[in-house]
C-alpha cells in the first residue's frame, strides 16, 4: 500500500512541476534584437562564454530572466544568454495595426544605418529625407506596412517594421 501512495505522490509532484514550468514559459517576455550587427547567443552570461549562435536585428527573443547586463533567453529553440542592451520590447512595432496619434517611436534598420521618409506609402515614392537609426519620429497614423509620421518638420511615410518604441 505504501508503494501505491508513493507512486501517486510522485505522479502528483511531476504534474505540479509540469504546470509550473508551463506557466513560467508562458510568462516569458518577448523582446527583439535592436542592434545593427549580429547578436551572439552565449552558453554563459559572459563575453567569454561559448557562442551557441548569432542572430540579426529584428529576431524575436523570449526572455526567461532579465539582469542588468545579461538576459537568459530562448531563441530559435536554443537557450542561452544575450546582453540586455541589445534587446528591446515591442510595444506595437512590427506588422500589426494600431493608432499612433502622436506617440513617439524611433528609427531602426537591419543594417543599423538610415531609413527614408517617403512622400507616399510606397518604396517607389519620392524620398523626402533620410534619417539615422535612433531618430525620434511622431506617429500620426500607424498602418500594417506603412506608418504616417512627422519627423523634423516633414510629414511622410516610413515602413512600420523599421519603427520601434525605444532607442
Amino acid at each position: 500500500m505504501t508503494r501505491g501512495m508513493n507512486g501517486r505522490r510522485i505522479t502528483a509532484l511531476l504534474l505540479a512541476l509540469l504546470v509550473i514550468f508551463s506557466v513560467a514559459s508562458s510568462l516569458a517576455e518577448t523582446k527583439y534584437i535592436r542592434t545593427g550587427y549580429m547578436v551572439r547567443l552565449r552558453a554563459t552570461p559572459s563575453t567569454k562564454g561559448k557562442v551557441l549562435d548569432a542572430f540579426p536585428v529584428g529576431t524575436r527573443v523570449n526572455v526567461l530572466s532579465k539582469g542588468d547586463t545579461w538576459c537568459r533567453v530562448r531563441v530559435s529553440g536554443k537557450t542561452g544568454y544575450m546582453m540586455t542592451r541589445y534587446l528591446y520590447s515591442d510595444s506595437g512595432s512590427g506588422s500589426g495595426s494600431g493608432g499612433g496619434g502622436g506617440s513617439t517611436m524611433y528609427v531602426w534598420t537591419p543594417s543599423g544605418t538610415t531609413l527614408n521618409l517617403r512622400a507616399e506609402p510606397s518604396s517607389w515614392s519620392e524620398i523626402l529625407g533620410t534619417y539615422r537609426v535612433g531618430t525620434a519620429v511622431t506617429v500620426l497614423k500607424r498602418g500594417k506596412i506603412w506608418t504616417r509620421v512627422r519627423v523634423k518638420g516633414k510629414i511622410g511615410y516610413m515602413g512600420t517594421d523599421y519603427l520601434v518604441s525605444s532607442r
